[in-house]
Formats: C-alpha cells, structure tokens, sequence
C-alpha cells in the first residue's frame, strides 16, 4: 500500500484541540468521509474511509501534543487490496491497450493532491482563527 504522509508542528498558538479536532472532523465528513474519532494520551486520532463509490480512499489525521506544542500528520492511502497488484494488472493491461487500472490509479492520486490541498488550507485557517482559544473562558 502507498502511503503519503505530511507532517506540520506549531508552536506557541495556545490552540484549544478539541476545536481543531471538531473542525478538522467536520471538514473529512464534508468531503464524503466516514470519520471516526479516537482520544489517546498524545492525542486525537481521526480515522477516515472515502464513501464515494469506485475511490477507495482512506485518510488518517493525528493531533498530537498540546495547545502550546503540537502536530498535525496527515496520512493517506488506499485503503483495502494490494496497491502493487493493481500497478501490475494496471501494466498488463496497458500492454494489451487497456489501462483502465493505471487510469483509475491516476485519477485516485489527482483527487487526493486536490483533497489533501484543501485540507492543509483549512488547518491552517483554523489554527490562524483558534490562535489563543485555549486561554479563552467560555462564558
């Protein structure tokens, strides 16, 4: 399985996670993903499988630190079969004048540069907006 991975670390933003965590799930159910939601010592852990038929997409986000100090890692991938096995038969098939598995290949990765450029833009709006949150008393 091919997995991407990109990891940002902030520092000093006072950030309250469970907003970020909140937004950043809210954002994956917007693009049509099934999300679920894992608290550990560290951290958030989201989980996340594509519900749009023939895009079998899975993105894994981690929170982790603190409101002074954390990171957000975003983890994509396919999700379910072998990756190489499709590359194969992808190449087969390009042989023979097919290609449909390299095409369809394609197209899944054209699709998570687009969802995973639109996430890093909402983080960033979002730890920008939240900047200080941690300190805020709810009144």
């Amino acid at each position: 399985m091919e997995v991407d991975e990109v990891k940002i670390q902030w520092l000093e933003k006072g950030l309250n996670l469970n907003m970020l965590v909140e937004s950043i799930r809210s954002f994956l159910l917007g693009m049509d993903f099934e999300t679920s939601l894992q608290k550990v010592q560290e951290g958030y852990l989201i989980k996340s499988d594509s519900k749009i038929p023939n895009l079998q997409l899975r993105i894994n986000v981690n929170i982790l630190g603190g409101p002074d100090d954390f990171t957000v890692d975003f983890l994509a991938g396919h999700q379910g079969g072998s990756f190489s096995l499709s590359i194969v038969a992808g190449y087969l098939g390009s042989i023979f004048g097919g290609g449909y598995l390299i095409r369809r290949q394609a197209g899944r990765r054209e699709t998570l540069d687009i969802i995973e450029s639109r996430f890093w833009k909402h983080v960033q709006t979002e730890v920008a907006d939240l900047a200080g949150s941690a300190t805020k008393t709810k009144r």
